[in-house]
């Protein structure tokens, strides 16, 4: 196969480049064996195991409650896990621990990597969630007989033009896909349009209704306000997972905020926990001597507090008033805003939320978030937020209505999963 061949000739220089990341700002330099497939997992014969993998933290997260469900079907069943990141196998390693034996990083793509990684864990079935798709990996399962299960599906507008580009290199891949539980009709029509036949694609809903936290008790928020040194009455608003390019608007519509509101808290939760450094500058360069959740400080007299942390976030967002979602100021497709809407907050977001297309328009029906093309739209949202306590409260109302609505789908694609393989997977294949 041509690609392959491309493949080998760019691995040494995947590799240059991974050393020098691990030498220069310490990325990979945990996971770079793994991603180059010189680190296996060390794993003995299983008759009846069942392989999950998640590309990285909002994927291994919306997996979380499918592996609790898989597992609280048929507990005879081990569960292997694999993610892309560190920072996804430390979150797998926090929620799954109980469920799954191993946690392991996938290797890029290469066909000497994914070929001895599937022979070493020798599955009898392959989940993979949301986008993180490889042909290699899935023609080695095709070729031993391996189900590969696509659960929590997605396609973004761009990712489905591309692939689009590529039908003819792309078509076997998932045309080999045994099962496809896509997230909304839209991405349905989109996976039989990329190769995958009509019977064997489904809308089943969106993992990550299951996965959020559900609202904390006011003791548990006042537990966490104490822990970050931020008084019981103090206002506060948060940005979850922001980029490079976001904070700085971020934090012009907090300093003109604070005019009117001298004892507003912004949090700032990094969506790369090592950036804090370089927003610690640019939180001093407006006038904020920032706190850091990393290093114990309190944000009591601090204007700006960085959850510089993993696997808190969703726990902060019942802190604030209004929840700002991430990634959508810059065109990144943004994350998760329903982590704050199980909070009871109102979510806010930026143009480019279009990993969550149809999530975005149900949540904007019914009340629990808005789209904002600018600083001053974010503003006056803000500041109608902060002025009274009502709309605060009908977004929590609106929120309870929503997730009363929307049941998540873990438990039946579990049944379904297991209905068709799992009963007999030990028996049926070699």
């Amino acid at each position: 196969m041509p690609v392959n061949a491309l493949l080998t000739c760019l691995w040494p220089f995947v590799l240059l480049y991974f050393r020098l990341r691990a030498a220069t700002d310490g990325k990979y330099a945990i996971t770079w064996r793994g991603r180059l497939g010189l680190e296996m997992p060390h794993l003995g014969n299983h008759p009846r195991r069942l392989w999950v993998h998640a590309l990285s933290v909002g994927e291994t997260l919306s997996a979380v409650p499918l592996v609790q469900a898989l597992k609280a079907e048929n507990p005879s069943f081990e569960i292997v896990f694999s993610t892309s990141t560190e920072t996804g196998r430390v979150i797998a390693r926090k929620n799954l621990d109980p469920h799954v034996t191993e946690c392991f990083i996938m290797p890029l793509d290469f066909p000497w990597a994914v070929n001895r990684l599937v022979e070493r864990v020798a599955p009898r079935a392959f989940v993979l969630v949301e986008t993180d798709v490889w042909p290699n990996m899935v023609n080695q399962c095709r070729r031993r007989g391996i189900p590969v299960f696509l659960v929590n599906g997605r396609i973004s507008d761009s990712s489905f033009g591309k692939l689009r580009w590529f039908r003819r290199l792309t078509k076997g891949m998932f045309g080999s896909l045994h099962q496809v539980f896509a997230q909304t009709l839209t991405d349905k029509a989109k996976y039989e349009l990329l190769g995958v036949p009509a019977g064997r694609v489904r809308a089943a809903g969106n993992l990550k209704v299951d996965s959020v936290l559900p609202p904390l008790s006011e003791k548990a928020v006042a537990g966490l306000r104490a822990s970050a040194g931020v008084e019981p009455e103090r206002p506060v608003w948060i940005a979850g997972s922001t980029h490079e390019g976001e904070e700085e608007l971020l934090l012009q519509v907090h300093e003109r905020l604070m005019v009117k509101h001298p004892d507003l808290l912004l949090i700032v939760a990094p969506r790369e926990v090592r950036r804090a450094g370089e927003l610690a500058s640019a939180a001093l360069e407006h006038g904020f001597a920032p706190a850091f959740r990393s290093r114990g400080e309190s944000a009591h007299g601090r204007g700006v507090y960085f959850l510089d942390t993993l696997g808190e976030l969703s726990r902060f967002y019942a802190l604030a008033r209004v929840a700002f979602i991430g990634g959508s100021l810059v065109p990144l497709g943004g994350h998760n805003p329903l982590e704050a809407t199980a909070q009871g907050k109102f979510a806010v977001w930026g143009p480019h939320l279009f990993n969550f297309r149809e999530l975005e328009s149900q949540l904007v029906l019914a009340g629990c978030g808005a789209k904002v093309s600018s600083g001053e739209e974010l503003e006056e949202i803000l500041t109608r937020f902060l002025a009274d306590a009502a709309p605060g409260r009908r977004a929590e109302s609106d929120a309870r209505r929503f997730f009363a609505a929307h049941t998540g789908p873990s438990r039946t694609i579990a049944r379904e999963i297991l209905s068709e393989w799992g009963q007999g997977i030990g028996e049926q294949m070699p």
